[in-house]
């Protein structure tokens, strides 16, 4: 059994945050911060970091997929939706497991006579479904796709500034031009705390370093893939 949502799909596709944005203004709001300053303190805070949460949209040609997922080293617990469908997934010390749902088993081509049987419960993945969340759901494969030096680079010479502003509640920089938009913390460490796309596509980053994943699922709670057949 495979993961129909990220088959042949890497985080730098989920992830594609397109940082190297054009300068936004001549004339810098006050208490702005030069991209060349800000950008270096936000790819060293991430590669320093254990875990983080992840939660919005991107777009992958004509496909939309949704992320709401706690990520901590190569272990990851929440939520991917494509294809009209959501489901839960999780990945601990190396155990991947899906929960059963109906939308989940129309994808597999299951009965769906079987969801009374296995909905809402998890099974196993085959080792082709656990790399796709071990290997393209991982801190490591954050820093490696998204926080890397061609990124960065890209980002600091970019010439934005990061004028101080407010999201949700919190202070932070923000670098905007046209509809690209890139928040970082402004208080504590420069975490990248959201991202939003020339398409709508949005990206927010919390719980750095204070993600609590969960206990791993109980035999009982455990189906084999024989009862999919």
């Amino acid at each position: 059994m495979g993961l129909p949502v990220v088959r042949g799909l890497g985080l730098a596709a989920l992830l594609a945050i397109g940082l190297a944005l054009a300068a936004c203004s001549s004339y810098p709001p006050p208490g702005s911060k030069s991209a060349a300053e800000v950008v270096p303190q936000v790819q060293a805070a991430a590669e320093r970091a254990t875990s983080v949460h992840v939660a919005g949209t991107v777009q992958t040609g004509t496909q939309t997929t949704t992320i709401d997922v706690s990520i901590q080293g190569y272990s990851v617990a929440g939520y991917l939706g494509a294809y009209g469908t959501r489901f839960y997934v999780l990945s601990l010390n190396g155990n991947s497991f899906v929960k059963l749902n109906a939308a989940y088993l129309s994808l597999e081509r299951a009965p769906a006579s079987l969801c009374a049987r296995v909905c809402g419960k998890y099974v196993a993945l085959n080792t082709s479904g656990a790399v796709q969340i071990t290997e393209l759901l991982s801190m490591q494969t954050l820093i490696k796709e998204v926080f890397n030096s061609k990124n960065m680079t890209a980002a600091a010479g970019s010439g934005c500034a990061f004028a101080p502003a407010t999201l949700r509640g919190h202070s932070v920089l923000q670098c905007r031009q046209g509809n690209d938009e890139l928040d970082v913390a402004a208080q504590g460490e420069p975490y990248l705390v959201y991202w939003r796309g020339p398409h709508g596509q949005h990206l927010a980053f919390t719980d750095w370093n204070s993600v609590v994943l969960p206990a791993a699922p109980t035999a009982s709670q455990i189906v084999n893939l024989s009862d999919l057949g």
